[in-house]
């Protein structure tokens, strides 16, 4: 399973990336969602399987909690997934996500923060771009 890992600070918009991503994928990129559901405290957290072509495309945006992203890493692989997009949030060290991620292929992508906060929807798109090229 390949990783891309949306690594950076709590609030610097890691999930409304990740949620542009799916955007880009479900339905408009020809994905199709099999069980969305949503993640800890936060309502735009989620995780879900999108089928694309022959890919299975996990995604898993709470990215604050090193043993749920770590387990999450590891029921996705055995869910036969051949990508996970998650997040990764970089205030503490993370070791238990950080284990699982260094078990697989992960490509790390460092969140760009915006200037401002006019700019935010233009940098999260382009770094979900980014990570829609990747997929």
């Amino acid at each position: 399973m390949r990783i891309i890992v949306l690594q950076g600070m709590p609030d610097t918009g890691k999930t409304q990336t990740l949620n542009l991503v799916y955007d880009l994928l479900v339905p408009n990129g020809g994905g199709v969602s099999t069980n969305q559901q949503p993640l800890g405290s936060d309502p735009r957290d989620f995780s879900d399987i999108v089928i694309r072509g022959t890919q299975r495309i996990a995604f898993y945006t709470m990215g604050d909690y090193s043993t749920y992203l770590a387990n999450a890493i590891y029921d996705y692989d055995r869910q036969g997934c051949d990508v996970l997009v998650c997040a990764l949030s970089t205030n503490t060290a993370k070791v238990r996500a950080n284990n699982a991620l260094n078990q697989f292929n992960a490509t790390r992508i460092n969140k760009t923060v915006a200037p401002n906060a006019t700019a935010e929807l233009a940098t999260n798109t382009a770094d979900a771009q980014t990570i829609f090229n990747l997929i």
